[in-house]
């Protein structure tokens, strides 16, 4: 399961600044994550002001799926929409962008790497 890092309260820090405002025009605002992880934004979502009914989100990582289900969140096992349904106000992803690392172990391959590192 991906633990929070740089983007991760980058991403958590404009939720802060970005929520209220939508909040503001839509009290009612549905929210999904893609990729949960460690359910950090959906705590900053809540936080914020997101009725918790409102909140969704998904992750591929089954690890990650429980952990924010025992947070008290809706989260189901999903590769990206394939398992997601329903209409959304918002929707976020903080997807994995490391080049691939043939040294990293396979089970955190998943978490962090975003494709083959591009050689020019």
């Amino acid at each position: 399961m991906y633990q929070p890092s740089e983007d991760s309260f980058l991403m958590s820090r404009i939720l802060k600044e970005q929520l209220p405002d939508l909040l503001g025009k839509n009290s009612d605002l549905k929210f999904l994550e893609l990729g949960a992880g460690s359910g950090i934004h959906l705590q900053t979502a809540l936080e914020i002001g997101i009725k918790k009914q409102n909140i969704f989100s998904s992750d591929i990582d089954s690890r990650a799926v429980s952990h924010c289900n025992i947070l008290g969140f809706n989260c189901i096992h999903s590769d990206l929409f394939k398992n997601i349904s329903g209409k959304y106000n918002l929707i976020i992803f903080n997807p994995p962008y490391l080049p691939e690392d043939k040294c990293e172990p396979k089970d955190s391959q998943l978490q962090t790497t975003g494709g083959k590192k591009e050689t020019k």
